[in-house]
């Protein structure tokens, strides 16, 4: 569960401060790692439609709220060649209006004080959400299942055009950014040509100028069938309430054809690669990069926890090596995303004016070997541990938006099969042993390396074209 548990480390502190001032004098000792995930809990039902749609219903009366949120089983992983970009592309082409319901999605959900409307789209996935007044829940089931089921009657080639002038504008703002096209240079260099990650989400302008009527007929009519897709509602909603809604508004709609698996190892380099780019940015900064597996290997949460260890808490190997003791750099970080099939491990530092970066670099691999050599202590685990889920409890405050509830348990479903994996996960954070997590760095970490360096001084290429598959080479099948 990236999104939920990824960014936990924020708000940690406030959660068990708030947990321990709650129960008193009995709970003055620090709250443990086990005792919080017990704490992680989204009791829910599901049940599904005859035409495939999954449906999850989490009952939380605490306002008089209800988050929709619609997740569909497509991201960028599902473009193939010469589509780069187009799943971001259709996301936007959602809010333009469908058969029954032309015009602005957001306008109807305005005119009730709906909040946390938006759209979202990555490598796994697209989706969609919502949180609208109790009273204003059926207009929100009627608009995500008119798009849902009648939408391609509304688009026209003026809504492509104007959507592909705004996506290819948010790739300009994006490209033009100080360190702007890391992203790109870390994907196409970590997967090979023809891996379903190789590409970025935005994808490249070339692509996105070919893209016609004909290619959205198609991408909906491929992906966008309840039986792709699952329909969250958590909020001031129960099953009885539910049922006989959803039916009412997606029962209708036909299933679409199955949607094929997407293959995507995890891949290794063939020998280190280093890479030095020019950038406008005020200071060099060094990167070093891995693969690393996806969310359901229990190796992923053991790697999250030594990015934690390493570059992520406020007194991490790094930070205490690199910035208080030596101060060569600003800053450093150390992080694993991880996705449904891969992921990425990435460690980086700004390095200090005046400072020369290959020092930055030689101290930055000699703590990371140190790390590998001695593993986390049983302290930064617990540590690491506690932010993670006491971040995690935080965010379920919230039943909807980018990182309520309702994501927590779609994630679950849409990635593991499993709605209420958010809790496995909780409790494998709060069971790791230095040991272990040793294990999985050692055997992650010690492979081939990419080493990006992004120094000062004019770019000598834009960010037009990247974002389709462009490392030579042959594909893989």
């Amino acid at each position: 569960m990236q999104l939920s548990f990824g960014r936990a480390l924020l708000g940690a502190l406030a959660v068990v401060v708030a947990f321990t001032l709650a129960h008193g004098a009995a709970a003055q000792a620090p709250v443990s790692p086990a005792g919080l995930a017990k704490m992680v809990d989204i009791p829910h039902d599901k049940f599904v439609l005859a035409n495939g749609l999954r449906v999850l219903v989490h009952t939380d009366r605490k306002a008089p709220v209800v988050a929709v949120s619609v997740w569909y089983d497509v991201g960028s992983k599902h473009e193939p060649k010469g589509k780069t970009g187009f799943a971001h592309l259709f996301e936007h082409i959602m809010f333009n209006g469908s058969e029954n319901a032309p015009g602005d999605y957001f306008e109807p959900l305005q005119q009730v004080g709906a909040t946390d409307f938006n759209g979202t789209t990555w490598l796994d996935r697209t989706n969609y959400f919502q949180t609208v007044p109790t009273g204003a829940l059926e207009r929100a089931l009627f608009l995500e299942s008119d798009r849902m089921g009648y939408l391609l009657g509304a688009v026209t080639q003026a809504k492509l055009d104007n959507q592909r002038g705004v996506v290819q504008n948010e790739k300009r703002q994006g490209d033009n950014q100080p360190y702007g096209l890391v992203g790109y240079l870390t994907f196409e260099n970590l997967f090979p040509k023809g891996h379903p990650y190789h590409h970025s989400t935005i994808g490249s302008m070339a692509d996105l100028n070919a893209a016609t009527l004909d290619d959205v007929r198609k991408w909906f009519k491929d992906h966008y069938g309840p039986n792709n897709a699952i329909l969250i509602l958590a909020g001031d909603i129960d099953l009885a309430t539910a049922k006989p809604l959803v039916e009412k508004y997606f029962g209708a709609i036909k299933r679409g054809p199955a949607v094929k698996p997407v293959k995507a190892p995890v891949p290794t380099l063939d020998a280190p690669k280093a890479e030095v780019s020019k950038d406008r940015v005020a200071t060099t900064r060094l990167y070093r990069y891995w693969t690393v597996p996806g969310l359901n290997d229990p190796d992923s949460v053991r790697l999250q926890a030594a990015a934690s260890v390493l570059g992520g808490l406020a007194s991490s190997r790094l930070d205490n090596a690199l910035v208080r003791s030596e101060k060569i750099v600003v800053s450093t970080s150390s992080s694993a995303q991880i996705f449904q099939h891969a992921g990425v491990f990435g460690v980086q530092a700004d390095v200090k004016p005046s400072v020369d970066p290959a020092l930055v670099g030689k101290r930055m691999d000699e703590v990371i070997a140190q790390f590998l050599a001695e593993g986390p202590t049983s302290d930064e685990l617990s540590r690491a541990a506690t932010g993670v889920i006491a971040g995690a409890i935080r965010g379920f405050e919230s039943v909807g938006g980018f990182s309520g509830k309702a994501v927590a348990l779609a994630e679950g479903e849409l990635y593991s099969n499993d709605s209420s994996f958010y809790k496995k996960e909780a409790l494998a954070w709060a069971a790791l042993t230095p040991e272990e997590v040793k294990t999985a760095a050692n055997k992650w970490l010690s492979r081939p390396v990419y080493a990006l360096t992004i120094e000062p001084g004019e770019r000598t290429e834009s960010g037009a074209e990247r974002g389709g598959a462009v490392i030579s080479g042959p594909e893989r099948p």
